[in-house]
């Protein structure tokens, strides 16, 4: 069977024919470092390729210059750090020199560190293609690192959501959206006609102070009488319509968001059912569960969030600038100068902000996982007066998500009372420029245009204010986001023989030839097992603790598949039948019994709902 190169960076096809070119059909290249930097420190890019038998330096920007070392003639290879890049370095049999074979950032240092464990297992006799498998770990984990931001990926090579276009996130939820377009365009149109009946008042405002209450030596005719009684009148309409319209656009707004994640976290759970267990393996359940539940709820807090408030301030934003522009251009110059400088806060809190989020949830996942593990296991703890130890062990996680989240709290608390004194300053601006020009007797302002332009500011930088802070809870939910994809993203189980059901029940008949397995294929727990257990046999599997019985055990129904060989049922490969029809013929009796919640005659027909 052809190995396939490892390679940590994407090249052009005649760049991998060119690496591949390198070994021979006896002797292939196992796997190859590419670099960006020469051996004279300069940009330029380079590889080091290695067999099993000879490592080759090769500079990948001129044809022919390639250097190559037996690891037979090799005394000693080691890394040598230095100040932003390091060499492999190693001393050769007959030589008093140690040479250098081959410069790095240290971008790649891991995997230069695994590529140097690889030559020394081969130099003191150990099987390359084993040594390749710790090496193809090291390569997962580099792989499983976004470049750019550091952050780890569900698996190896997916895009970093942390990185990817924060637009093609929300595309991702708009799909969930989709059932309910008709309701959140009736939103869409409730808000525009509450923004609108918002709007009235301070206008109405205006003409009370200007016309109405106007002092013409104290005296008030009988039309300024019946104007002011026509104005309250008309207030207290528009008060009543606005809050009618607005219970009705929030309960449609709650039925579309809570429809929204219903779906979402339905689509999570059923994911989340057909994951392998290597998934589980890598990752608690406590982790699991806080992002079906609890991530999820934060997505719907964010969603009644957005569009129970963002859609009306949104339109009360464009309303309330197009009124200020045509009432009085300058006041409304002056009214949006803090705004830039809420633009720059608001971008540099969100950066600051966003570590955080992920830390908290690392943080509170921890806590998760620890009361999944011993709430359940009480007995246990109690069995062996653990109980000190439980509590000291919750207590120490516990504590490290208060200070994370304290940690937060610190900027959480500065930003919006920083944001609300930039708004502020806007009021005062208004205030001191306005009043001079009405003092001034400016014809263009009057005393009933300053307050009502007062009240259009004041209205203007609620929803400023709203998309200043709205960063914070953005942030939360595009965390959970990320958190919620990388359960969606990540491989289910692979279903090779999907379709393929037996005609009949299995005769019994089990093979186990040459397998091997490995978790994380850096230590194998079985090795070249041979087994046939012929139907009709009772086996008993015995051997210490960890020697790998349940996980031999488990391979028959592909809760997890071998590294190498075959298991055979029937006389085939387990891997050729359909997943669902090879564990239905299979029947288990686990080592750690589990009630699910309800009676027990449901438990005892869990596997099968007619028994």
């Amino acid at each position: 069977m052809e190995t396939k190169i490892l390679i940590n960076k994407h090249l052009t096809p005649k760049q991998l024919e060119r690496l591949s070119a390198l070994g021979s059909e006896s002797n292939p290249v196992l796997f190859t470092l590419v670099g960006n930097i020469n051996a004279e420190g300069e940009y330029s890019d380079s590889a080091i390729a290695f067999t099993a038998s000879e490592l080759i330096v090769v500079g990948m920007e001129k044809e022919g210059e390639e250097t190559r070392i037996r690891y037979a003639d090799i005394e000693t290879i080691f890394a040598k750090r230095m100040y932003g890049n390091a060499l492999i370095r190693a001393k050769l049999r007959g030589e008093s020199k140690t040479k250098n074979l081959y410069r790095y950032t240290l971008g790649i240092a891991a995997l230069c560190d695994a590529a140097i464990r690889f030559v020394r297992g081969v130099m003191e006799g150990g099987d390359a293609e084993s040594l390749r498998e710790t090496v193809a770990l090291a390569y997962e984990k580099q792989l499983s690192v976004c470049p750019k931001c550091g952050r780890t990926l569900s698996a190896p090579g997916v895009k970093c959501i942390n990185c990817e276009s924060k637009r093609k996130i929300i595309s991702r939820l708009a799909v969930y959206m989709k059932p309910d377009l008709w309701n959140i365009v009736l939103s869409v149109v409730i808000s525009i006609a509450t923004t609108t009946l918002m709007l009235v008042p301070p206008y109405l405002t205006k003409t009370l102070v200007d016309v109405v209450l106007k002092d013409v030596g104290g005296v008030f005719s009988e039309d300024s009488k019946k104007m002011l009684l026509s104005i309250v009148i008309w207030l207290t309409v528009f008060q009543i319509a606005r809050h009618v319209l607005g219970m009705w656009r929030a309960y449609v707004m709650r039925k579309c968001s809570t429809g929204i994640v219903k779906r979402l976290r339905d689509d999570v759970y059923k994911h989340a059912q057909y994951l392998p267990m290597s998934f589980y393996d890598k990752t608690s359940t406590g982790s699991v569960i806080n992002r079906i539940s609890g991530d999820s709820s934060t997505l719907q807090a964010f969603m009644l969030h957005i569009t129970q408030d963002a859609v009306v301030e949104f339109f009360r934003m464009i309303g309330i600038v197009a009124i200020m522009l045509i009432m009085s251009p300058r006041l409304a110059l002056y009214s949006l100068l803090p705004v830039p400088l809420v633009v720059i806060v608001s971008r540099v809190f969100s950066k600051k902000i966003a570590p955080y989020y992920r830390r908290i949830w690392r943080r509170w996942a921890t806590v998760s996982s620890a009361l999944t593990d011993t709430i359940p296991g009480i007995r246990v703890i109690k069995s062996f007066t653990n109980e000190k130890n439980a509590i000291d062990g919750f207590e120490t996680k516990n504590r490290e998500w208060y200070n994370t989240n304290l940690a937060a709290g610190k900027i959480l608390s500065i930003y919006p009372s920083f944001v609300q004194l930039l708004m502020g300053f806007g009021s005062v601006i208004i205030w001191m420029l306005g009043g001079y020009a009405v003092l001034g007797g400016d014809s263009e302002i009057t005393a009933g245009l300053l307050v009502s332009f007062i009240s259009y500011a004041t209205m203007f930088y609620e929803p400023v204010r709203f998309f200043a802070t709205m960063s914070d809870s953005f942030q939360n939910a595009l965390s959970s986001a990320e958190r919620i994809f990388d359960i969606l993203d990540a491989e289910p189980e692979a279903d090779f023989g999907k379709g393929n059901v037996p005609a009949k029940p299995f005769e019994g008949k089990i093979e186990f030839k040459n397998v091997s397995f490995s978790f994380d294929r850096t230590k194998r727990v079985l090795k070249n097992i041979n087994v046939t257990i012929e139907p009709g046999d009772i086996v008993g599997i015995v051997g210490t603790t960890g020697s790998g019985k349940s996980t031999l055990v488990s391979l028959i129904s592909r809760l997890y598949d071998v590294t190498d060989g075959q298991v055979l049922v029937g006389g085939r490969d387990v891997r050729e039948y359909d997943l669902e029809a090879l564990r239905n013929q299979v029947s288990v009796v686990l080592q750690k019994n589990v009630l699910f919640s309800g009676t027990i005659l449901e438990n005892l027909r869990w596997g099968d709902q007619n028994a």
